[in-house]
């Protein structure tokens, strides 16, 4: 226990040190990130497919040429002459549409992101929160075996590098790839290649630098190396163990301790009800919480996360969380024009989140280990709190129905 106290005493001055690099760091502006301020961090098509297929095709606006393409398919082991750079380029390389879905569900659907010499094929299906459709890596690979008969690769893309669904799959060959280890590897060689552009070369450093935080995999290397000399340092390594089995429940609790636990003292000050899905069967379904009126029956007020393996972008609003045969969701014409002012978010034909939504500000959006600080200090749970506040006040003054 004295060991275990030493070295976790050792790590927090590492921290510390760290933080203060950090703040220097942001003095400098060393964090600003466009695709961050513009809200795209999670956009599959509008910016991850759009910006990979403009570094993939020979023809970009980036002016290398084929570069960037021959470094991809050198990561993805293919041949670096697998394409005719000359023919590649077509328009349609993101969201190529290849016909309606027939009944069958084994042709049509739009490819995520295609390039293509009119002889060979490297097709992507861009993964980041979206759940895999029934059939779809068969459709595609149905379009590639009639369109590209002497060769085609298939690619998978997911954030880590999970297998596709079984419901998606054919029993044609496919090639699995990450965000957090595949892309980063091509986004640094894209990095070194454009050192004589130097707009270009910035623009990739900050996606890059993006991809590494959806993927948690953005620690400093300095920080990263001295956190790993303590942890193998011969006299800890048995500590780091046991706690290593202890990660996911001593999150848990950290959840459980300073948001769900305040979170339910609050429901009982405002004189409502308190409950949450965190017991979720798999890795990639929502998970959250809310509070409700017991007179709304179906409708509460969320914090949710679309993607609990990373606690990623969490967001908050009204929804409904138990509608038989959603028989007792708001009409469209009872939700028109019925946006909470204190939500950013609306589509009047969502039926999900009729009163609006919005993701939390940028700072504690990610429920990932490098905010726990902020969960612990209580500033999350300050935030939610305000914001609940807000959203019940506004529904109380507008009078809307929960039915």
């Amino acid at each position: 226990m004295e060991t275990t106290i030493k070295m976790l005493d050792s790590i927090s001055k590492l921290y510390e040190q760290e933080k203060k690099v950090e703040e220097k760091k942001r003095e400098k502006g060393e964090f600003f990130n466009v695709f961050n301020t513009i809200g795209l961090r999670t956009e599959e098509v509008r910016l991850h497919s759009a910006f990979i297929a403009e570094l993939l095709n020979p023809k970009g606006s980036h002016g290398l040429s084929q570069r960037f393409l021959q470094a991809f398919l050198e990561v993805i082991e293919t041949s670096d002459d697998y394409l005719d750079y000359c023919r590649c380029g077509h328009n349609d390389i993101v969201e190529r549409v290849i016909g309606p879905v027939n009944d069958m569900g084994t042709e049509g659907g739009r490819i995520d992101i295609i390039i293509e010499d009119g002889n060979h094929a490297v097709i992507i299906e861009n993964k980041i929160y979206a759940s895999d459709q029934k059939n779809q890596m068969l459709r595609y690979n149905n379009y590639a075996k009639k369109e590209f008969p002497n060769g085609y690769k298939l690619v998978y893309l997911s954030l880590d590098g999970h297998e596709p669904d079984d419901c998606s799959l054919g029993k044609d060959e496919y090639k699995v790839i990450s965000f957090e280890k595949e892309i980063v590897e091509w986004l640094e060689k894209c990095y070194s290649i454009s050192d004589s552009k130097p707009l270009v070369q910035s623009v990739i450093k900050q996606y890059c630098e993006l991809v590494k935080q959806i993927t948690n995999t953005d620690m400093d290397t300095t920080y990263k190396n001295n956190l790993m000399s303590i942890m193998l340092d011969s006299k800890n390594v048995i500590a780091v163990g046991e706690m290593l089995q202890l990660q996911d429940e001593w999150f848990g609790m950290i959840l459980e301790k300073y948001i769900w636990n305040p979170l339910e003292k609050l429901a009982k000050q405002k004189q409502m009800l308190f409950g949450k899905e965190l017991e979720i069967a798999g890795d990639w379904n929502g998970a959250g919480a809310w509070i409700y009126r017991e007179e709304w029956k179906y409708y509460g007020i969320f914090i949710w996360t679309k993607n609990r393996k990373y606690w990623a972008d969490m967001f908050v609003g009204v929804s409904w969380f138990e509608v038989p045969n959603r028989k007792n969701k708001i009409s469209k014409k009872d939700r028109k024009d019925c946006k909470l002012n204190c939500l950013n978010s609306f589509d009047p034909n969502d039926e999900e989140w009729p009163y609006g939504w919005e993701f939390l500000q940028n700072d504690i959006r990610n429920w990932n280990y490098e905010i726990i600080d902020n969960i612990v200090q209580g500033k999350v749970f300050d935030y939610i709190k305000k914001k609940f506040e807000e959203i019940i006040s506004e529904i109380d003054e507008l009078q809307l129905r929960m039915p």
